[in-house]
């Protein structure tokens, strides 16, 4: 009689755990699903922003830091931050995900093919979000 309480114990105890576990429900979320949403999101963003202030302040003057010290022409000064100003106000219409590559593709398809002047482009729009107080406060590209 005890031998037979012992199988039942040990019956239910495998019926329970069988309920148990057919119960438990497992989502996997791919990390491609998650980026290839983040990229949608993006995209639609840069489609609202065109990020033409970013573009023509990249375009202009010298090298982080010494922007305003390379400008000796007022007016031409004055346009640069004017540029600078409107270009931080676009970034922020952007997620915080979608700055840096939005900076990244606008630089790439306004100079993808001038080499020497994109990759000058790309070292002044790193430090853009640092400039306009802003997170990240520098893009890796």
């Amino acid at each position: 009689m005890a031998k037979l309480s012992v199988v039942a114990a040990l019956l239910l105890c495998l019926v329970a755990v069988a309920s148990a576990n057919r119960f438990t429900v497992t989502t996997t979320v791919m990390e491609d699903d998650i980026d290839n949403q983040g990229s949608q999101r993006c995209q639609e963003q840069m489609q609202r922003q065109r990020l033409n202030h970013c573009r023509m302040y990249l375009s202009q003057g010298g090298q982080y830091g010494e922007e305003l010290s390379m400008v000796t022409d007022d007016d031409e000064s004055n346009q640069q931050q004017e540029h600078l100003q409107q270009c931080c106000e676009q970034l922020r219409n952007f997620d915080t995900q979608c700055r840096c590559e939005a900076l990244r593709r606008r630089i790439m398809q306004e100079g993808g093919s001038r080499g020497q002047e994109s990759e000058r482009m790309m070292e002044r729009a790193r430090y853009l979000p640092r400039m306009c107080n802003m997170r990240p406060t520098e893009c890796r590209f």
